[in-house]
């Protein structure tokens, strides 16, 4: 073959550019290129072609063309449509982020073959302004009552169920023998526990368990709402017969050495205090940090802002539509998608922008950074290092470590190159951010 027969062959292309990153490829295959194509084509078809009056492989090529003309003509354009496009791309030098729509084609034997394909690609965008970025770290205050409080907490992780003689309370825990009656069946449970929980047991139980004794039965009617949350349950009427056998109370621990010693091994409670007081500066540090980091992420994206493709909007609104569908029955699309459109914005920007920071900046995952994190999950999960590694061994889920992976490490280099400012938040500021945040 001549080169002057390579140059005959050779497809022509323009590229036109539409809204956003929507780009339109006018790509023309020549006349012969598609000759040639149709000649493999009808070669094949002869070859394994079965016509009455002739053995296979031996029919003339008119009867071939004739009886097989659709067929051919569909497959010679299924074979040229995508290697056309896929070399256009390339000659164009685009990165596509959609399948194409191809239209507009012109296909006759003995003529090129025109078309268009219409896609959207990955933006265009070169990341400026990521260096020396400014903000404030907002570091809350860790005071004795918040101690007091977290000290509570343990508490409430030791405390015991100590039986009562007195009437039940709100709060307050039972041992019953519950006999439930619906639609005809019965089902009995025995030394059955039951918590007085104002907040998450229905009106009907408080009305009738509050102020009983252990040795008392009650017995009483529930209407189930259509909206209830056990479907089972749901619009049913539903008759309860309960004897109550014990009434118990929570009992904490009292605040002493001999409680530090037990929950941690310390020799006094003042040990144990600062201890807890040791944790929850970290635990405000990391948060201080977490919300710099995200006001990094927002200033970063303001300064590189760019118009996100339909491509990327529509498949992270499906992605979290269909997520939520499967967690919940009853989902309102429209409004996840109205109530959800700038955090999928802005998702879609810094995705992009991080990965650019990180290719230009020579930010990678080592394997020394996968080790570690595997380490990490084994630790948290109390396994070997090997069984985490055989539970993640998806590709996936190792491309999804990865991403998170390098995510953090762009995060760290931001804050390492930012300029930030440090301020305490007062126990009284900490009091008025949280009143007002109830009352949004």
């Amino acid at each position: 073959m001549t080169p002057s027969d390579n140059e005959e062959k050779k497809l022509s292309m323009s590229v036109q550019e539409g809204r956003g990153w929507k780009r339109t490829l006018e790509i023309e295959v020549p006349k012969e290129a598609v000759d040639d194509e149709f000649e493999a084509v009808y070669e094949k078809y002869q070859n394994h072609s079965k016509i009455p009056g002739f053995r296979k492989g031996k029919a003339p090529m008119h009867l071939v063309k004739l009886r097989y003309q659709k067929e051919i003509k569909e497959e010679v354009l299924e074979s040229l449509v995508p290697k056309a496009y896929e070399d256009a791309v390339k000659e164009a030098n685009l990165s596509p982020i959609c399948l194409p729509e191809v239209k507009g084609i012109q296909f006759k034997e003995g003529t090129p073959l025109k078309f268009e394909a219409e896609f959207e690609i990955k933006p265009e965008v070169e990341v400026k302004n990521y260096t020396g970025l400014e903000a404030m770290k907002r570091v809350r205050e860790v005071t004795d009552k918040a101690v007091e409080q977290s000290l509570n907490f343990l508490r409430e992780d030791f405390a015991e169920l100590h039986p009562v003689q007195r009437e039940a309370k709100l709060y307050d825990h039972l041992v019953v023998d519950l006999a439930k009656y619906q639609e005809g069946k019965e089902d009995r449970l025995k030394n059955h526990a039951l918590f007085l929980d104002p907040h998450n047991m229905i009106k009907e139980f408080q009305e009738a368990l509050v102020g009983v004794k252990a040795g008392q039965k009650k017995e009483f009617e529930v209407d189930y709402v259509p909206s209830f949350h056990n479907k089972k349950l749901a619009g049913k009427k539903v008759r309860y017969q309960i004897s109550i056998k014990e009434v118990k109370e929570k009992v904490l621990p009292e605040a002493n050495d001999h409680f530090a010693k037990t929950v941690g091994g310390y020799n006094t409670l003042a040990q144990l205090k600062n201890k807890i007081k040791e944790g929850l500066v970290k635990r405000t540090q990391k948060d201080a940090e977490a919300e710099v980091k995200n006001e990094l992420i927002n200033k970063l994206i303001k300064r590189n802002a760019f118009e996100v493709p339909d491509t990327l909007f529509n498949f992270y609104m499906d992605s979290l539509v269909k997520d939520l569908k499967r967690k919940y029955q009853k989902v309102d699309e429209k409004k996840i998608r109205e109530e959800h459109k700038d955090i999928a914005i802005g998702h879609i920007r810094w995705d992009l922008l991080f990965h650019q920071i990180a290719e230009k900046e020579n930010i990678q995952v080592t394997k020394e950074d996968m080790e570690t994190w595997f380490e990490d999950f084994a630790h948290d999960y109390k396994m070997k290092i090997e069984e985490a590694k055989r539970l993640l061994e998806n590709p996936s889920q190792i491309k999804r470590i990865k991403e998170d992976l390098l995510e953090k490490k762009v995060l760290d280099f931001l804050l390492q190159n930012a300029k930030i400012k440090e301020e305490t938040i007062s126990a009284q500021e900490i009091g008025k951010e949280d009143s007002n945040k109830q009352t949004k």
